[in-house]
């Protein structure tokens, strides 16, 4: 086998993301703690940074679908979807399991009356259709991302195997999408129809994977994007995002709007090799490759954190040290999880490689 594709900075986004959403639901979900918000959370970059894992997401999984389609002439489907199965499931259903042993042992409080229907969405893959119509869980909320993000998967590898216009394909997942999103925002927007279209951001994934056709085919409209100007604008806003919020015009397009500065930071730290800004170090490598974890499990902590504070009477109090503890607790957890219990299923995910890919550089 070829030696494996290697995206350097992606870990850095993949870490980067993990710990703002983390920092915005510690935020969100204050009041478990025994705290109160400060707002943080309203800006709206929890939704920027799962943003920027879609777009991420499907620049990767496509580059990847290219180039088995360019080596073998087809996309081995059976193969794709046990990689897919053997990375995303083992924790996504883990944490499924440890929402439903805090609910029976009282940890965490949860109507009886939608527990039922809600877990089964959750089992099924429909985390974003719970949480469109309101059937969600605290602990698992986060895997609404992952629901989509399985769809996709269960739709692009046919979309790149059969199509000979990738970009054209492309284009038309895009335009579909907003059609439908615009369609609904005029005749459901008062219901969870709109809701979950708007939370099914297919079309971010399809941006993500213009990115990917644009590297694999050395696109010369690369050094639009490739340009220092070009570059500055993107950290710029993604940065003044933090301190004022993200880009609010319409909920009809503020997904895309400010997924095009996540875009242009993603394509510039993995495929420019005159980067001005690189996310190559070993504290963002570690929290990369445990991202998936710290995404699925922090919300169980600070759940966890939460009970034991009211449970056992402690009287922290300090904002900043109750979220460095759920910060520590969850990568902490995470990285036990990637160890002891990812990394074994991962070992198997080889047999099933058609192009070898990597989330370390070789040395």
């Amino acid at each position: 086998m070829n030696k494996p594709i290697y995206f350097p900075g992606l870990n850095g986004i993949r870490a980067i993301a993990a710990i703002t959403v983390v920092i915005c639901h510690l935020d969100q979900f204050a009041e478990v703690l025994g705290l109160q918000s400060i707002g943080f959370y309203k800006k709206g970059m929890a939704g920027q940074a799962v943003n920027m894992f879609f777009v991420l997401s499907g620049f990767l999984i496509t580059y990847l679908l290219l180039k088995e389609k360019e080596e073998k002439g087809r996309i081995e489907f059976k193969k794709f979807y046990f990689r897919r199965i053997l990375r995303i499931w083992p924790i996504y259903y883990l944490s499924i399991i440890l929402t439903l042993v805090l609910i029976y042992a009282g940890i965490l409080d949860h109507s009886t009356a939608s527990l039922g229907s809600s877990i089964a969405l959750y089992v099924f893959l429909l985390a974003n259709v719970a949480i469109a119509f309101n059937l969600t869980v605290p602990t698992i909320t986060p895997l609404w991302s992952v629901g989509v993000e399985e769809q996709f998967y269960a739709m692009w590898p046919w979309i790149v195997n059969k199509t000979k216009n990738y970009f054209k394909a492309f284009m038309w997942v895009i335009a579909i999408y907003m059609l439908l999103k615009l369609s609904c925002y005029f005749f459901f927007l008062k219901n969870g129809i709109y809701a979950l279209v708007n939370y099914t951001r297919i079309d971010l994934m399809a941006i993500g994977g213009i990115g990917a056709l644009a590297v694999f085919t050395n696109d010369k409209r690369l050094a639009i994007l490739f340009n220092p100007i070009v570059q500055v604008i993107g950290w710029v806003v993604m940065f003044v995002m933090y301190r004022t919020g993200i880009i609010r015009i319409s909920s009809i397009v503020d997904n895309e709007i400010n997924s095009v500065f996540a875009f242009i930071v993603i394509l510039n730290v993995a495929a420019n090799a005159k980067t001005m800004f690189t996310l190559e170090h070993k504290i963002f490598n570690f929290l990369g490759k445990i991202s998936y974890g710290i995404y699925v499990y922090h919300m169980l902590v600070i759940y966890c954190v939460g009970y034991a504070i009211h449970k056992l009477s402690f009287n922290i109090g300090n904002r900043i040290a109750l979220n460095v503890i759920c910060i520590a607790l969850t990568i902490l957890f995470a990285h036990i999880s990637y160890k002891y219990f990812e990394q074994p299923i991962l070992r198997k995910k080889k047999k099933y490689m058609v192009v070898a890919s990597s989330n370390e550089k070789e040395a």
